[in-house]
């Protein structure tokens, strides 16, 4: 008997490749699906004062600092030599 009647025989089969690309499609909306449920989801309010506060320390400014100005200046010091002795 060769390899592949005794396959059949136990009862196991090699699948066919349209049987692994059905389940990998299904597999694939069903990983879809979840994913949009999951970013649909509201964030709790600890979790958002957490990630706010981590954003903040990783920009490198406290809670209580302004934002950064976006042209990367500000007015404050304007025309006093930074610590770099440049003039700001």
């Amino acid at each position: 008997m060769t390899t592949q009647h005794q396959k059949e025989a136990s009862g196991m089969r090699t699948p066919h490749r349209r049987d692994i690309s059905a389940r990998q499609d299904l597999l694939g909306r069903e990983l879809r699906q979840l994913f949009d449920d999951y970013t649909q989801e509201d964030m709790p309010d600890d979790l958002q004062k957490l990630a706010e506060q981590l954003q903040a320390a990783f920009e490198g400014r406290g809670e209580d600092e302004p934002e950064p100005v976006q042209n990367g200046k500000d007015d404050a010091g304007a025309g006093e030599p930074g610590p770099d002795g440049a003039e700001r």
